[in-house]
């Protein structure tokens, strides 16, 4: 039985979930250039999945009609409510990543493991391990892109003294609060 590229591409991608494959890797084992590749990808159909390229990466991922289906999933799966230290502490990753749970100590004056254990469980956090330390590294992840709408890290309010943003800031990072707010209604 033969499967097409493209099928290959799906099921490859689809295997390794949100962590992807660097390009230069899925065209050695596909056999094609990255130009193929790229062709490749624009073919893939399909009404929920799209295949995109983050950097030197390619993912099989969600396309934006299915973001309020994984939000409402999130939330029926975890049913804590973010609190304001869990929202700091979120907005410290997103901004400072990688970070250690030390890095967000030093930064908030207070232990914040509990956030970030409520960060992990939602899913929009993840640890990995730092090789040139004992240190576990603080990320986002790509549902964090997903919940808030973001295509990259680069879409996050920026960071400044002006006060109109960062009440934009304070806004964007609510918005999960609400979420479950109004599904507890």
């Amino acid at each position: 039985m033969s499967v097409s590229k493209l099928g290959l591409l799906e099921g490859l991608l689809y295997s390794l979930g949100d962590e992807g494959i660097e390009v230069n890797q899925l065209c050695e084992l596909l056999e094609i250039t990255p130009s193929q590749l790229k062709d490749l990808a624009s073919e893939y159909e399909r009404e929920t999945l799209q295949i995109i390229f983050y950097g030197n990466k390619c993912i099989l991922t969600a396309k934006t009609i299915m973001h309020p289906y994984l939000e409402q999933l999130m939330l029926d799966n975890v049913n804590t409510k973010l609190s304001q230290a869990a929202l700091e502490t979120l907005s410290i990753i997103a901004y400072n990543q990688p970070v250690t749970r030390s890095d967000i100590e030093v930064i908030r004056g207070v232990n914040s493991d509990a956030s970030v254990k409520t960060l992990i469980a939602k899913g929009v956090i993840e640890s990995k391990h730092n090789e040139q330390s004992r240190s576990q590294l603080l990320y986002t992840t790509e549902y964090f892109l997903n919940v808030f709408g973001l295509t990259s890290l680069d879409d996050l309010p920026k960071t400044t003294n002006d006060e109109n943003e960062q009440e934009e800031m304070d806004l964007f990072f609510s918005n999960m609060n609400e979420s479950e707010n109004e599904e507890q209604s």
